[in-house]
C-alpha cells in the first residue's frame, strides 16, 4: 500500500484532463478543449515541481480521498503534500490517460482517467482516479479528486518491471575497449530497447540492439539482438534475486555458432556488473570474461 504522501501526488497529478476522449466525447468538444488546458498547465506545473502553480489549480476548500480511503482536505494540505513529495522523488514526472469528459453543467466538469508517476529510475506507479472541476470566472478549479485502485498490471509490463531500473544511458571502459549503452522503454512498455556502441583499439567501431519482452507462452523474458557486422543472437532471461541471467544463442557473421551465460548484477540503482560465463564456440568450450562494472552517465 502507498503512504499518504506517495497516494496524495498520484491523485493530485490525476486531476488535468486529456483531448483524447471516447467516442462520447469527441477531440474538439468544448468539455475536451477545457480538459486539454487543465492538463497542459498541470503536467508543466507538475514537471518543474512549480508548488505556487500547481495550488493555483485547485480550490481553497478542495476535497479528495485516497485509493486507501484516507480523505484530505484543503489546498494547504494538498500543496503541503506535494512539497514533502517532491523533496523525497526529484525528477519524478506525470503521465495522464483519460477515459472520459464530460460537462454535468456550464460551469462543472467531471472526468475519469488512469494516471502514472514516473520516477527518476523509470519506475512507474499508476492509479484510477475520478475528478470534478468547478469553474470560477475564467478558470476552471480543482473541486475534489476520489481514486481507486489501479488496474491490473498486465504480465508482460509486470515481467519487465524488474528492469526499469535500467532505463538510462550506461558506459563502461575497460584497456582498449569502451561500451557506451542507452536503454529505453517502446511505447506501451512492453518491450525494452538498448542500443549499443562498442569501440575497440585499431578496430572499427560496432554498433547493436537489443529488443526485451515477454514470451506469453514460455512465461519468461526473451531478447533478441543484432548488431552491425552481421551477427545476431537471442537470450532468455531469468531473475534470481538482484540478479539477471541470461542464456545466449549467437550467429557470428561468418556462421559460427556460439553459447554463453551472461550474468547481470544490479549494484544500486547507478551501476551493475556484467560477466559472461560458460562461452562455447563451434562446441569449443573458452574462457570465461572478466566481471566489468558499468555506471550510469548523468
Amino acid at each position: 500500500m502507498k503512504s499518504l504522501f506517495i497516494a496524495l501526488p498520484l491523485t493530485i497529478l490525476s486531476t488535468l484532463a486529456f483531448a483524447q476522449t471516447p467516442a462520447s466525447n469527441p477531440a474538439g468538444s468544448e468539455a475536451g478543449k477545457i480538459a486539454q488546458s487543465r492538463e497542459d498547465a498541470y503536467v508543466a506545473a507538475f514537471n518543474r515541481a512549480d508548488l505556487k502553480a500547481l495550488g493555483d489549480l485547485y480550490t481553497e476548500d478542495v476535497q479528495f480521498t485516497t485509493d486507501e480511503g484516507v480523505a484530505i482536505s484543503g489546498r494547504a494540505a494538498v500543496v503541503d503534500g506535494l512539497a514533502k513529495y517532491f523533496a523525497k522523488a526529484k525528477g519524478a514526472k506525470i503521465e495522464i490517460q483519460v477515459e472520459s469528459a464530460r460537462l454535468l453543467t456550464p460551469d462543472v466538469l467531471a472526468e475519469n482517467g488512469l494516471s502514472t508517476v514516473v520516477s527518476a529510475q523509470g519506475n512507474r506507479d499508476a492509479t484510477r482516479y475520478a475528478v470534478t472541476y468547478i469553474k470560477k470566472g475564467d478558470d476552471w478549479l480543482i473541486a475534489q479528486v476520489d481514486e481507486s485502485a489501479p488496474p491490473p498490471i498486465d504480465a508482460a509490463a509486470q515481467a519487465l518491471g524488474g528492469l526499469a531500473w535500467m532505463i538510462g544511458n550506461w558506459k563502461d571502459e575497460a584497456p582498449g575497449l569502451t561500451v557506451e549503452t542507452k536503454v529505453a522503454w517502446t511505447k506501451s512498455n512492453h518491450f525494452i530497447r538498448r542500443s549499443f556502441t562498442v569501440t575497440r583499439a585499431g578496430s572499427n567501431t560496432v554498433e547493436g540492439t537489443e529488443i526485451i519482452g515477454y514470451d506469453s507462452a514460455a512465461g519468461h523474458l526473451r531478447s533478441w539482438v543484432f548488431d552491425s557486422e552481421g551477427g545476431f543472437g537471442e537470450s532468455t532471461w531469468r531473475q534470481e534475486g538482484n540478479k539477471w541471467l541470461t542464456n545466449v544463442k549467437a550467429t557470428g557473421p561468418d556462421g559460427s555458432q556460439s553459447t554463453a551465460q551472461h550474468v547481470i548484477t544490479k549494484i544500486d540503482d547507478n551501476k551493475y556488473s556484467w560477466e559472461s560465463v560458460n562461452r562455447t564456440r563451434n562446441g569449443e568450450v573458452l574462457p570465461n570474461l572478466d566481471r566489468i562494472e558499468v555506471s550510469r552517465l548523468p
